[in-house]
């Protein structure tokens, strides 16, 4: 008796690789109840589009293909698809099996799916029908009589819908493709649903079988766990009524208060338990990788494992490469649907709702999921306008959302309160004020006049280490080389060193604070580093910017009721314009905090604060957020399942920046491609936002370049360890 193969190095039979598919589909069965919400029989549909994804394999031509280590030159899945015509069904719902397999590798209008039309096509497709009668034999004598047992396993039953009829050789090469795609032009819209979790599910199920993963992971009652690290008796009230709420929630508390402890125990309090666990997937979505990376690493110490806990970003392979994690197995696992709690981008997850990548599979992840939405204030109009739309879609598959924040401006919170009628919490004021932390002191003028004569009083006063907290690479690379020629010692943070060089400063950084003067920074340490400075001067920038920037002082100062002074200055460079839009909102708040000059900055008030600062330019971000919604809720209502559309290459042009390698590291970079080393490349990679990109070409003309063969985009310019990416041509090309 032939055997059929489905997979090569290793190998892996036919029949056992639809009973490992079986098997995460019975899992996923047991997690995900309400997925039968979308049709009475859906878990039957899924069950025959498994059971005859991969039937197209038996063809002679795929298994010696596959046995030389070669591609086999037609589509399997064609093949396969034609078996559905042997099912005991209803046209629409034969259609719809046939649909998913169709489609489970290759979207619509990527394949050649053969009609009769066109002639070479469809001559192409008999032949390779008797590439794949040869072995019939295999169909008729070991598939088929597994059948009946797969289905007892599944469902405890015999269902008997998939028979082969006496002529079903003849059968398949009579298959009425054209009939297919015509019934899904015509069907799509009313079959929408059905389409996108079927094929959602399909995928999910090969994917994880095809990574040897017999079935999806739970998470373990979230309650308890959190109760082993932080007794019930010592939860905050905030915590203990973030655990009794079902439905939406918005939740304000101060930094340090245990908002992400609240958060999972509201998760907890409406997820879906079986006898195993927590079978909702969650998402903590944040807005920054390093706060991403920071909250992966805590949510791992409450959850141990990291099939239980995944990261989800542009770079977080590397990370996971740079943690000595298999990085390999959880980066590809992390976009399936295993992991039950995912630390995310909201971007990774708006790639489902513009038709990017297997987007039907996150799809079927995000029903009944629960969003964790932290540092909410942190995004611009345009972000905040698709994640409303997205939350709007998402109701419709009850999905629930938290969303907190420590500075969410009063008209973003109604936006969100307008859309999910959610259940409110913030603390009371004389509570939020036990986390007062700073006294505010304002100085007129900008960082030059005043740069020496702060350094030498916070030196003089020990208030080093301190923070210079500047609002551009180019004014912080300025200050910088200011400090160090006055002979102190600085350290210089922004987004234009290599990750590897980053990651090295703030690892020097967390080692040895005290080795330091001061660190001058940009934006980048309003969210990244999990490090308390003495005090900070700081150019203006929004308040809540400013928050967060104060937020790196005397961090831990409320538990010995100790202030530090934040000191303020009232004008920044010329550039910040281009920085902040509108500019308003920063004069608004030099406004605000001149009236505060010299008093403690009480946590209780901080949220009016930020409102008031906003008050001016409140209508104008409020028409931007809602302009961005519509046109996000029009474009993924459009959005046509098992097809690629327009809105993938939007979604790239709209979100996704530049990473270049400065030329002294191309030789390293090739080198680490040409070993097998790729991965390391990440190392020497610079961010490069498209404007700064297309600012420095208008400079100085074709600096950059696209190594086809590495896959790199190589820029001409100077770099330093000291300094980073500097806005210079470097002429030494192809240093090490």
């Amino acid at each position: 008796m032939k055997v059929c193969m489905a997979k090569f190095n290793p190998n892996d039979f036919l029949e056992c690789h639809v009973n490992d598919a079986l098997n995460v589909m019975k899992s996923i069965k047991t997690a995900f109840p309400w997925i039968s919400e979308i049709r009475k029989n859906f878990w039957e549909l899924l069950f025959y589009s498994i059971l005859l994804h991969d039937l197209g394999k038996c063809s002679v031509g795929f298994q010696r293909a596959g046995a030389k280590g070669e591609i086999w030159g037609y589509r399997h899945e064609i093949l396969s698809t034609a078996f559905t015509q042997f099912l005991d069904c209803v046209e629409e719902e034969r259609n719809l099996i046939a649909l998913a397999i169709l489609t489970h590798h290759r979207y619509l209008n990527d394949l050649p799916v053969p009609t009769k039309a066109e002639e070479f096509v469809w001559m192409s497709y008999l032949e390779r029908v008797d590439e794949l009668l040869e072995n019939s034999d295999y169909v008729e004598e070991v598939f088929m009589p597994k059948i009946p047992y797969w289905e007892i396993y599944v469902f405890g039953k015999t269902i008997g819908k998939f028979k082969l009829s006496d002529d079903w050789k003849k059968g398949i090469k009579e298959y009425n493709f054209d009939g297919l795609l015509n019934w899904y032009d015509r069907n799509w819209e009313k079959y929408k649903e059905e389409l996108i979790f079927l094929k959602g599910l399909l995928n999910a199920c090969d994917h994880l079988s095809s990574a040897g993963e017999n079935s999806v992971r739970l998470l373990p009652f979230i309650a308890e766990v959190i109760a082993f690290r932080i007794p019930r008796e010592e939860w905050r009230p905030l915590q203990k009524q973030a655990n009794q709420i079902k439905g939406n929630l918005l939740l304000r508390a101060p930094t340090g208060y245990g908002k992400t402890e609240s958060a999972l125990l509201w998760a907890d309090a409406n997820s879906h338990s079986t006898k195993r666990g927590v079978s909702n997937r969650i998402f903590y979505v944040l807005p920054y990788k390093a706060s991403i990376n920071a909250m992966y690493d805590r949510m791992l110490e409450y959850f141990k494992s990291p099939e239980l806990v995944g990261v989800l970003h542009s770079s977080s392979s590397y990370y996971l490469y740079a943690s000595n994690f298999e990085y390999k197995r959880l980066s590809s696992l992390y976009q399936k649907i295993f992991t039950p709690l995912k630390v995310t981008t909201p971007f990774q997850i708006m790639k489902a709702f513009f038709g990017v990548g297997f987007f039907e599979m996150t799809l079927s992840e995000l029903k009944n999921a629960l969003l964790i939405f932290d540092e909410i204030h942190a995004y611009e109009p345009n972000i905040l306008g698709i994640i409303l739309a997205m939350l709007e879609i998402l109701k419709e598959h009850k999905t629930k959302a938290l969303i907190m924040s420590a500075t969410l401006p009063d008209f973003i919170e109604e936006l969100f309160i307008e859309l999910l009628n959610p259940e409110k919490l913030k603390i009371p004021s004389e509570d939020a004020d036990r986390f007062t932390r700073h006294r505010v002191k304002i100085v007129k003028g900008n960082i030059e006049e005043n740069l020496q004569s702060f350094a030498e009083k916070f030196k003089e006063r020990n208030l080093t280490p301190a923070l210079i907290a500047c609002n551009t690479v180019d004014r912080a690379i300025e200050v910088y080389k200011r400090l160090k020629s006055l002979g102190y010692r600085v350290m210089l943070l922004h987004s234009r060193f290599t990750y590897g060089n980053r990651e090295e400063l703030e690892r020097k950084l967390r080692r040895d604070l005290d080795g330091y003067d001061f660190v001058v920074a940009t934006q980048v340490v309003e969210v990244s580093l999990d490090i308390s400075f003495q005090t900070i001067l700081t150019e203006p920038a929004p308040l809540d910017a400013l928050i967060q920037r104060f937020g790196r002082v005397n961090r831990q100062g409320w538990k010995e009721k100790r202030i530090a002074d934040v000191y303020v200055l009232t004008d920044g460079s010329e550039k910040d314009e281009n920085v902040y839009k509108p500019y308003d909102v920063v004069r608004e708040s030099i406004k605000i905090l001149k009236n505060l000059d010299g008093q403690e900055l009480k946590e209780s008030l901080i949220p009016n604060l930020v409102s008031e600062a906003y008050s001016k330019i409140k209508s104008q971000l409020v028409k931007e957020i809602e302009e961005h919604r519509l046109t996000a809720l029009e474009l993924f209502e459009d959005l046509q399942p098992l097809k690629k559309t327009e809105s993938e290459h939007q979604f790239y042009r709209m979100f996704q920046g530049l990473e270049v390698v400065p030329v002294r590291f191309a030789d390293k970079a090739v080198r680490l491609i040409k070993s097998g080393r790729g991965i390391e490349v990440h190392r020497y990679l610079v961010p490069l936002p498209y404007w700064k990109f297309y600012a420095l070409q208008d400079k100085f003309g074709e600096i950059f370049w696209y190594d086809r063969d590495h896959r790199i985009i190589i820029a001409n310019l100077k770099y330093s360890h000291e300094t980073g990416l500097m806005d210079e041509v470097c002429n030494e090309i192809g240093i090490i």
